[in-house]
């Protein structure tokens, strides 16, 4: 499980490298399929229902998000899942990783 979410999280800081500075139009991919080396159960971000919702400070320079985008299981679901309870958002495991 802890290679699966720092897979994901490699995967996740590849994406947004990729696309380098976004531009006020570019906010990246619409979704993101986060998949661990071992491509077991990834996890899809649906990044614009989240933009939609929310500002991007307010994940992006939240507390808790890693400045180094460097993600394991710890960090990737205590940071979602802290959000989620506080917003109400899904939880069930299956929620994220379809």
């Amino acid at each position: 499980m802890k290679k699966m979410v720092l897979c994901s999280a490699v995967a996740l800081a590849v994406a947004f490298g990729a696309f380098g500075v976004a531009s006020a139009e570019d906010k990246g991919p619409a979704e993101i399929t986060l998949k661990s080396a071992t491509g077991k159960k990834p996890a899809v971000f649906p990044h614009a229902k989240h933009q939609a919702k929310n500002k991007c400070d307010e994940c992006h320079k939240a507390a808790n998000f890693p400045a180094d985008k460097k993600w394991d299981m710890k960090k990737g679901h205590g940071f979602c899942q802290d959000c989620h309870k506080k917003a109400k958002g899904p939880m069930k495991c299956t929620d994220c990783h379809k």
